[in-house]
């Protein structure tokens, strides 16, 4: 079996020489198209396809050359989806893949990776964010009204009373896609999905829909970190006077293409700055080095249309996924991967994805050993070099009782860095064989990444790879930052626990799960760090499986759930939403200038070390200080434009009187600082009797040239 298996891949090698990159993962379709469907079936769902007027489609991303118009590409049996620069999301048919992967108007093309999810009332305060919303030694009181926050995503429920305002009365969700749902109409420009683009749609679609991310609350919960009103309890989020977009993908990298694209259309329309939060990762078919695709569309974006992306780091920083091989007087090393994934994780698990990245242009070659517990030797593949070969899927009977099953690919990147995949599975996921990874090269480092692999085709959770004995290495928890994070044009958050406020007794300290840096071009990753442990949020009140509520509110006669998660999942969208206070400060702003404010008053502190590093980028993100210095680089001349107003006295004990320039305005009512309705004020008054009121902070809500203000009063 072992020689057939060989001379087929050394024939693929050949049938894909072209001038263009040929991605891994669809060398890996592409030799795999004619095999048993008794074999593929075997295996994960990795690809996506869908079947269309009786024609199966796949998803690609590629890379265009330059003057290639969209045109071009659909006359190869191509529907060009979204566009950012020279990189495009693509729907291809799989019998024009011949066709597609033989053009010259071609760099770079590959299958679009599926992608997996990365597993507040203290965190508003670790960041100072309630200094913000407070308007301390500022004009006013900010809250991240006139942005748009973007969350792509899964698990959205439209009906939380936390996508309302404080006063629970003007919702703030502006819209949302979609992309399972099939009853409606898709967003201009697309053809599948539904866009919900009213309250009314919204609301009577109450969710969105269920699908592999089953359980159906993570959407939820980040967005109501970044943008959550709080709905009358202490968990507000971070820019609360935001409107929102809600992105429900299907599951690879030209779908989230197609979400960006979108949301920046959207937000284009309404002339408003946005933000988009990626909560997820994926760490297969990639470079592993910042310069995807993915990675290249996304910074192409942000330059192009002013639009910032935040990321997480991924929760991959207390496994010993990774192992680094250095070659300089040895050829040869091993490792043993492990599938020991955690059961609460394991419903759809499948196998390992084991990734390769050589960090020079030097080549490797790598195969895998199949040993009995006892350390028998059972099996070993042929040798595999990264030189664009390809081993089809196979299945090898070990026992009785179980099989093993594995295919593999490679290929070159537009760097020529050479990469390798390889997918690996026992049919008895309670097998007791042992699989190492054995990798062979001449010099240089050569990296590798253990990743669990679901029936679904995603997953990111790592599992160690461990020592055995001689001429074996272990793993680390280095380079675990997964994509998008690792690009330049992302602004990657890692997490630590929230502290209490000027307290030495503050157990502040990075989380164990959050992944470190740097990548493989040795760029600095993280770039800063928010709360992302036991972080208290809303969740979907539509969830199949959500975790225990730590307090629900009732709204419209409904139980609406709060709880607790953790992961940089968390810690993203409050960075999120302090890049929406930043933007409503001073939406002028280019992405690069954001990053800068962020970085560069990042709080130190006992437990950041010394920074930057690559477990706390910066340092502790500090909301407060990032608003007064965008605010520094606005002209007083427009600060004075954009809050005209002046309330006196101001601290105030009975009377506050109200000049407004002779503009037109109209108030609304006084709230205290958690949002909530104190006084009901309607009309034009030029004084309000305040003296019934307790001392402390409030704000008074005004409506001034269609535009809505929050004005910081004092009550002494």
């Amino acid at each position: 079996m072992k020689k057939i298996v060989l001379f087929i891949s050394m024939i693929l090698g050949s049938y894909f020489a072209s001038s263009q990159i040929i991605g891994s993962g669809l060398r890996c379709f592409m030799t795999n198209l004619n095999s048993p469907k008794s074999i593929q079936e075997k295996f994960p769902q990795r690809f996506s396809l869908q079947t269309i007027d009786g024609k199966q489609y796949i998803s690609l991303v590629a890379k265009l050359k330059q003057d290639v118009t969209n045109e071009d590409i659909e006359k190869l049996g191509c529907k060009v989806r979204s566009r950012s620069g020279n990189i495009v999301s693509l729907r291809a048919e799989v019998e024009s893949l011949e066709k597609i992967v033989k053009s010259e108007k071609i760099i770079d093309v590959d299958v679009a990776r599926k992608v997996g999810v990365p597993q507040l009332k203290d965190a508003i305060k670790d960041v100072n964010a309630d200094y913000v919303h407070q308007g301390l030694d500022m004009p006013f009181g900010i809250n991240g009204e006139g942005v748009i926050i973007g969350i792509a995503d899964w698990g959205f429920d439209y009906t939380h009373p936390v996508f309302y305002d404080t006063l629970m009365e003007n919702y703030r969700i502006i819209g949302a896609w979609d992309q399972f749902r099939t009853a409606g109409n898709p967003p201009e420009g697309f053809d599948y999905g539904v866009e919900l683009s009213t309250m009314e749609e919204l609301l009577a679609a109450e969710c969105d829909t269920n699908n592999i991310y089953d359980k159906g609350y993570h959407g939820t919960h980040v967005a109501s970190i970044a943008s959550g009103a709080g709905a009358g309890t202490d968990y507000r989020g971070v820019a609360f006077g935001s409107e929102l977009l809600f992105g429900t993908w299907l599951v690879d990298e030209a779908n989230v293409m197609d979400t960006y694209v979108w949301m920046k259309n959207v937000a284009k329309s309404k002339n408003k700055r946005l933000v988009i939060n990626n909560s997820w990762g994926v760490y297969s078919f990639g470079y592993m080095d910042g310069t995807s695709m993915l990675d290249e569309f996304i910074e192409n974006m942000s330059e192009e249309d002013s639009v910032v992306f935040v990321s997480s780091a991924g929760n991959n920083g207390g496994t010993q996924f990774h192992i680094k091989a250095e070659f300089e007087e040895r050829d040869t090393i091993r490792s043993e991967f492990k599938f020991d994934l955690p059961t609460s994780s394991s419903r759809h698990y499948w196998g390992q994805t084991v990734s390769l990245a050589g960090d020079s242009l030097n080549t490797f070659s790598a195969k895998i050993e199949i040993y009995s517990r006892n350390w028998e030797l059972l099996y070993e593949s042929e040798l595999l070099t990264a030189d664009g070969s390809v081993i089809p899927e196979t299945a090898v009977v070990l026992s009785d009782t179980d099989s093993l099953i594995y295919r593999a690919s490679s290929r070159l990147g537009t760097n020529s860095r050479p990469l390798m995949d390889w997918e690996v599975g026992f049919t008895n996921h309670n097998t007791t064989c042992h699989a190492v990874l054995v990798i062979t090269a001449e010099n240089g480092n050569v990296h590798a990444w253990n990743v669990a692999c679901l029936t679904t085709g995603v997953g990111n959770w790592g599992l160690p790879f461990a020592w055995h004995a001689n001429g074996y290495i272990s793993g680390d928890s280095e380079y675990s930052i997964s994509e998008p994070g690792l690009g330049q044009g992302v602004i990657t958050v890692a997490a630590h626990k929230a502290g209490r406020r000027n307290s030495s007794s503050s157990v502040s300290n990075i989380a164990g799960f959050s992944s470190h840096g740097p990548n493989l071009f040795q760029w600095l990753k993280p770039d800063i760090s928010a709360p992302g442990q036991l972080v208290v949020s809303a969740i979907s009140s539509f969830a199949t499986e959500p975790p225990t509520a730590k307090t629900t509110v009732e709204f419209n006669g409904k139980e609406y759930p709060f709880a607790t998660l953790s992961g940089t999942s968390m810690s993203s969208p409050m960075i999120t939403g302090i890049v929406a206070l930043i933007l409503q400060a001073n939406p002028n702003l280019t992405p690069s200038q954001v990053k800068e404010i962020l970085i560069t008053t990042a709080r130190q502190d006992n437990y950041t070390e010394e920074v930057p590093n690559y477990i706390w980028g910066y340092g502790k993100a500090d909301a407060h200080q990032a608003v007064k210095k965008a605010i520094q680089l606005v002209s007083l001349d427009d600060v004075q434009i954009e809050n005209n107003i002046t309330l006196f006295p101001n601290p105030v004990n009975n009377t506050l009187f109200i000049d407004a320039a002779n503009q037109e305005y109209e108030l609304q009512c006084l709230t205290d600082l958690s949002g909530r309705r104190i006084m009901d004020l309607q009309g034009k008054k030029d004084k309000i009797n305040i003296s019934n009121l307790k001392s402390g902070v409030y704000f008074l809500q005004m409506k001034v040239n269609s535009k809505i203000l929050n004005l910081r009063v004092i009550k002494q």
